[in-house]
């Protein structure tokens, strides 16, 4: 349980960098700050993946929330507008918890109400829940639905195309905004009066968009009141949905059900690990294709191949999940082409984006890491062989687009205009970190795929392993003249035409990280020294050495400057998953190196953020102490490869 004072709630400042997190399952969720303050264009008590049409959408943004008590009305909300915080609704703030789902407690007077938020599972329904612990009064609560209907990307204006007529249903209103969205069906669980009021509220401001220097105001959307009594040991709750209501406390309760089962199943001596086996639920999702999948990260993130191959081992596997994991594997599979995977399932269309070379090489990996996990061999070879013998064949073939192989074996990919592998980010019309050719965890990753595919091969596939034999050979043969930088002592990031980039960043470590590595253990001690020396943090590994004069420590500014730094110096928690496993495997006191990680690493492995997401693990970290948390909330790579390095570890 996360239980944060009121002294803590009630400063603005604090309060709004805090920000939970409910999910539904479907890639929908709901998520605004501890105080229920929006700060993003993406918060939202009702974002909804729709199938039609395409998307995630911001439907019910929030609900401003009053009690009538002595003939006085106590507004509970709080917004920014410019210049000002009204109504100022967490001064009467007594705490916000985190346990299987967040909730506020109010005290006004000797009144103490509780608002439990509650996204339901496999549904595109909120449920919030009011309570009234103490007080000798019964105050009236007024709720008014503030709807934005609009992309998770976008911001909405008042409109005339908004049809404001609401048609009433059992305790509550159906409303259709606008034409081509679905209805939402509001209402409460007890006896309630709806008054049609319908009424735009302009200009609330999300701080945070500002901050990243995008359009920050936004004009919502009210239809009117639900008006209802609450009563010690009568609890209301509001329900908002794209479905008709079915009865709420039933819905509650066995939505709560579902979860107590769910966290009792993620076994860990250390409660900072079930939560994180438990957060890791977040992110796996059935789409709105019906297959099961892994959203990247909260709040923009949709689904990622290369991110899914790389989260699902610690989101999957190694919690218990492994049915839901065979699913991802068996889906992604199914959309090879040409040797490679789609980098990106596109939320708002059909289309597929086959723009990484490295998604299909992970997927070898995640794989070995199913079957380590205690997964079966017979499913792999009947659902994944055949995509793993593609991608290989496809490669030796010369059929992957934007790839080769040279006389050394090694494997180059993109031109001077594509980013292709992880290091992706583009800022001011091109590539910031141009890795095209032969990028080191390319050939790691294509060597430990090759090694990996021959302990699979069947006799009736001789003449593809005799040409995978061959290429693994040649590659290990020639890696480590052609990488090594006898300069720093470690692997030069990429080599092509202009020779060999002798820029420290953390790829090397996938190299002596990896299961079939082409590194001797002297050589795997000296890019682990290296990297340790230049890029190690406890939230994870630096992007590049502050020795470089590239190195960029901050994330700030608008999207070019973001994305200028994104891989040139900030922090990236995922990749302490490889260099936890690369440092175990070279050394001596194998005891002594798990002592060490689990104690270096304790911030990303048995703690959260402060003033960021709850029980979550971020994006990125900047990249000079004190390591500011930035980025998504909730990154699922960086939650996977957690659990994955607390595994390795064994709990303590």
């Amino acid at each position: 349980m996360k239980h944060i004072p009121r002294d803590e709630c009630v400063n603005t400042e604090t309060a709004t960098r805090r920000e939970w997190l409910d999910t539904n399952g479907l890639g929908g969720y709901a998520s605004s700050t501890i105080i229920n303050c929006h700060t993003r264009k993406y918060h939202g008590l009702l974002v909804a993946s729709l199938n039609n049409p395409k998307g995630r959408f911001v439907l019910l943004s929030k609900v401003e929330t009053s009690v009538i008590a002595d003939e006085r009305e106590f507004l509970l909300s709080t917004n920014k507008y410019p210049g000002v915080y009204h109504p100022t609704g967490h001064q009467f703030v007594e705490g916000f918890e985190q346990n299987l789902c967040p909730s506020i407690t109010y005290r006004i007077g000797d009144a103490v109400i509780r608002k439990t938020m509650l996204m339901v599972h496999g549904s595109n329904t909120v449920l919030l829940r009011y309570e009234l612990l103490e007080g000798k009064v019964s105050p009236t609560l007024r709720i008014r639905p503030l709807l934005a209907f609009r992309s998770i990307h976008k911001l909405t204006r008042e409109n005339m195309f908004l049809r404001p007529k609401t048609y009433p249903e059992r305790n509550g209103c159906k409303i259709e905004p606008y034409e081509g969205m679905p209805p939402l069906h509001m209402g409460t669980s007890r006896s309630s009066e709806f008054f049609p009021g319908p009424k735009w509220t302009y200009n609330v401001e999300y701080l945070m968009e500002r901050a990243r220097g995008f359009d920050y105001q936004e004009d919502l959307f009210c239809p009117g009141m639900f008006e209802t009594a609450l009563q010690k040991g009568k609890p209301v709750i509001f329900a908002a949905s794209t479905e008709p209501l079915g009865n709420p406390e039933r819905l509650r309760k066995r939505e709560m059900e579902r979860r107590e089962t769910a966290f009792a199943s993620c076994r860990d001596r250390c409660r900072a690990v079930r939560q994180l086996k438990y957060a890791a639920d977040q992110f796996l999702i059935r789409n709105t294709s019906g297959f099961a999948s892994v959203i990247a990260g909260y709040h923009w993130f949709g689904e990622w191949g290369r991110d899914t191959m790389i989260a699902l081992p610690g989101l999957a596997f190694h919690t218990g999940r492994l049915d839901f994991g065979e699913e991802v594997l068996a889906a992604y599979a199914g959309l090879e082409r040409d040797g490679l995977l789609p980098n990106y399932l596109d939320q708002s269309s059909e289309h597929l984006a086959y723009n990484s070379v490295d998604a299909s090489l992970w997927f070898f990996w995640t794989v070995q890491e199913y079957l380590k996990a205690g997964g079966k061999r017979k499913f792999v070879m009947d659902r994944v062989y055949p995509a793993l013998k593609n991608i290989v064949r496809a490669h030796l073939d010369g059929r992957v687009p934007l790839c080769f192989l040279d006389e050394h074996g090694l494997l180059h990919a993109g031109n001077e205009n594509t980013q292709l592998t992880w290091m992706d980010a583009q800022a001011y019309g091109g590539p910031v970190t141009p890795r095209h050719g032969a990028a080191v965890e390319i050939n790691a990753l294509w060597y430990n795929g090759l090694r990996f595919l021959l302990e699979l091969m069947r006799h009736e596939d001789a003449e593809l392993a005799a040409r995978a034999g061959q290429a693994a050979d040649t590659l290990a043969e020639n890696f480590t003249s052609r990488f090594w930088n006898t300069r720093d002592n470690c692997l030069c990031d990429v080599v092509n035409s202009n020779g060999c980039d002798e820029s420290i960043r953390p790829n090397q470590v996938f190299a002596a990280s990896l299961p079939h590595s082409m590194l001797d253990t002297d050589r795997m001690r000296a890019v682990i020294g290296t990297v340790q020396a230049h890029l190690l943090t406890p939230h994870g590994l630096r992007t590049l050495s502050p020795r470089n004069p590239h190195y960029s420590p901050f994330y700030r500014g608008d999207a070019n400057a973001r994305d200028s730094a994104y891989h040139q110096g900030m922090v990236w928690p995922w990749l302490a998953g490889h260099f936890g496993e690369a440092l175990i495997r070279q050394a001596e006191d194998k005891a002594g190196a798990k002592a060490f990680l689990r104690k270096y690493f304790k911030p990303i492995l048995r703690s959260f953020p402060d003033d960021f997401g709850i029980f979550s693990i971020p994006e990125i970290y900047t990249g000079n102490p004190p390591h500011e948390p930035k980025g998504c909330i909730a990154q699922a790579w960086s939650v996977g490869e957690a659990i994955r390095l607390n595994k390795l570890l064994g709990s303590k």
